[in-house]
């Protein structure tokens, strides 16, 4: 892995300075053959022309706030941004008066293997909703291109996002993976350590796709070296294990953890300025697979981030 210590307000400014000033409009979209309502919040840059545009799949409790930090930064660069909230491991896995074992079977529930399938439909549902509604509320969804989609995620929404990119299942097939998505970015994404279980899973992943984590992104504390690196080689594994087509890129944030990629939370300045990294990164891989601005490859080969944050592409 290469590291590449530099100045961030090299970069930063360009990138984050405006805040995004497009409308942003809340639905509840029914899927009628699911019998299931998903939340929506769409928010569009500024203009009248069409945009790409990007859905978002938050983590286990996770809802329409989430990924404030990076959407502000997606907008102001000319990316529509749609959050989706997903039913049954939202907020309501967190909710409520519950003991500590009621929780724990609450949490096991949300993250269920049938909880991210529905996750799965419901994201090709809202696409399909994109392509097939004008408008939600003041929003005008016909600026949405449907052939410059990109699809991000954090933890159980970064499952989604490498089962949707081409993950394979247990029979060796990829029956999640979703073409309408040019693009992708996984946040705090797992699969296995080991590099020829992750080639196994993850070599059918062929588009675009930016693996984000942090070095202590799910590691106990003081947990001993060897455990560190095995978790960050989890959290990397879909990187690892996918395909070198010159379109796949890692970043690991020194010292991150793991609420620091579901884009609203922060314990303070630093955990924001690890945020804006986050925010910075992905708005130059949005620029450069779904605007198709050639011109950021330079950043992209060698990015502002300060010593200690590892860059890496294949």
């Amino acid at each position: 892995m290469h590291v590449y210590p530099a100045c961030m307000a090299l970069l930063l400014p360009v990138l984050l300075a405006a805040p995004a000033t497009g409308a942003t409009c809340d639905g509840l979209w029914r899927d009628a053959p699911r019998g299931r309502d998903v939340p929506v919040r769409i928010t569009l840059p500024d203009g009248k022309g069409a945009v790409p545009a990007v859905l978002w799949t938050p983590g286990l409790g996770g809802g329409l706030g989430n990924a404030s930090r990076w959407v502000q930064a997606w907008v102001a660069a000319g990316v529509a941004v749609v959050r989706v909230q997903h039913p049954g491991s939202d907020g309501v896995v967190y909710a409520g008066t519950a003991t500590p074992a009621e929780r724990a079977a609450k949490v096991r529930a949300g993250a269920s293997p049938a909880q991210v399938l529905a996750r799965i439909a419901d994201i090709g549902f809202v696409a399909d909703e994109l392509a097939r509604r004008p408008r939600e509320g003041g929003c005008d969804l016909t600026r949405i291109d449907g052939q410059r989609l990109g699809l991000a995620g954090h933890s159980m929404g970064g499952w989604v996002v490498q089962a949707m990119a081409g993950q394979r299942d247990t029979n060796g097939e990829t029956s999640a993976i979703d073409r309408r998505f040019r693009a992708f970015i996984a946040m705090s994404s797992s699969g296995p350590a080991d590099p020829a279980e992750a080639a196994r899973l993850f070599d059918g992943i062929g588009r675009p796709l930016l693996v984000i984590t942090g070095s202590r992104d799910g590691v106990p504390a003081k947990a001993p070296p060897d455990v560190a690196a095995r978790e960050i080689a989890r959290r990397s594994a879909p990187y690892a294990g996918a395909p070198a087509d010159g379109r796949k890129a890692l970043l690991v944030l020194a010292d991150a953890e793991h609420m620091v990629f579901a884009g609203d939370t922060s314990r303070g300045a630093v955990d924001i300025a690890r945020q804006d990294r986050v925010a910075m990164m992905a708005t130059l891989w949005w620029r450069r697979w779904l605007l198709g601005d050639e011109a950021v490859e330079a950043a992209l080969a060698k990015p502002a981030l300060p010593a200690g944050d590892v860059w890496e592409r294949k």
